[in-house]
């Protein structure tokens, strides 16, 4: 196989992931926002978060306050400054347009996605809830940054930052929950987004600026530890949420069920786009700046 014919497949698969990841988006929608049946269990596993204690909540309200404007500039500005130094600038352009076009088109389709009370609970919900919420802008913020970290790193650190990465995305989607900003399916919603928006301007970066490499050795040890760590995760929600009398465990089971999902698909997104990208790196700004120039040159040249 080829250089270039490594190239095209990892792009093609970035694109076949972001296809994945619609369908995704489509069917939590379609499931918890458009069904009775769907409507219920995600209710029933948001008030199941009441369980939580007091401190887990105040600690995720806390980080999600520390999402504003100056801060989002701060990541932008960081998000630069590693593109530049790894002389990729263009590539960093090209992921913070899609983070910002994932957390515009997130804020967007809030008012663009119909919801409709459909159970008697969705009346037991506070008034900011009676309206649409799907997705959650927040988990959108933190699961896109996440994985412009993983895709500006050089290709040998993809592997492990994808666990940093699944921490942030899971941190992110599972707080909007425990602090009763939004429901589960709106985080699972904003995994979906966030995946299909940045899985596309992956393959965008690698079409335009890709470089393919020999691809590394399967790093085992960073799969285990980011299946081993959400894995983790998963089990102290359970365990803190299931701190309430025992004999709300079966109650609760939605909120187990969701939160589950959300911590699952933040850690194998990451570790999905990091495993992916693992095989190609970025040309330096020269080189697209050659090209650009040298197609202006043979434009203007007469014939």
């Amino acid at each position: 196989m080829t250089r270039n014919d490594r190239h095209r497949i990892v792009e093609r698969r970035l694109l076949v992931g972001a296809l994945v990841c619609a369908v995704i988006f489509v069917i939590s929608y379609s499931v918890f926002v458009a069904t009775p049946w769907g409507h219920q269990f995600d209710d029933d596993a948001f008030l199941a978060r009441k369980s939580l204690t007091r401190k887990i909540v105040a600690l995720d309200a806390g980080i999600l306050d520390l999402v504003r404007k100056s801060t989002l500039l701060l990541a932008a500005i960081v998000t630069l400054i590693i593109a530049a130094i790894r002389r990729c600038t263009f590539v960093g352009v090209i992921a913070l347009a899609a983070s910002g076009c994932a957390v515009i088109g997130a804020e967007a389709l809030k008012h663009v996605l119909p919801w409709a009370a459909l159970v008697p609970g969705d009346a037991s919900l506070e008034s900011g809830f009676q309206m649409n919420t799907f997705p959650s802008g927040h988990a959108t913020i933190g699961t896109s940054l996440a994985l412009v970290l993983i895709l500006l790193s050089p290709r040998r650190w993809r592997p492990w930052l994808a666990v940093l990465g699944g921490c942030i995305s899971a941190t992110f989607a599972t707080g909007v929950l425990f602090a009763g900003w939004h429901r589960p399916s709106d985080a699972l919603g904003a995994l979906a987004w966030s995946g299909l928006c940045m899985s596309v301007a992956g393959a965008f970066a690698i079409r335009l600026l890709g470089e393919p490499r020999a691809p590394l050795a399967t790093p085992v040890a960073a799969i285990l530890s980011s299946a081993s760590l959400g894995i983790l995760v998963t089990i102290a929600t359970w365990l803190v949420s299931s701190a309430a009398a025992s004999e709300r465990i079966f109650a609760d089971l939605p909120f187990f069920v969701l939160t589950g999902s959300i911590v699952a698909g933040a850690f194998t997104l990451s570790a999905w786009y990091g495993w992916q990208l693992r095989a190609v790196d970025w040309h330096d700004d020269h080189v697209l700046l050659q090209r650009l120039t040298g197609r202006t040159a043979r434009v203007a040249s007469p014939k």
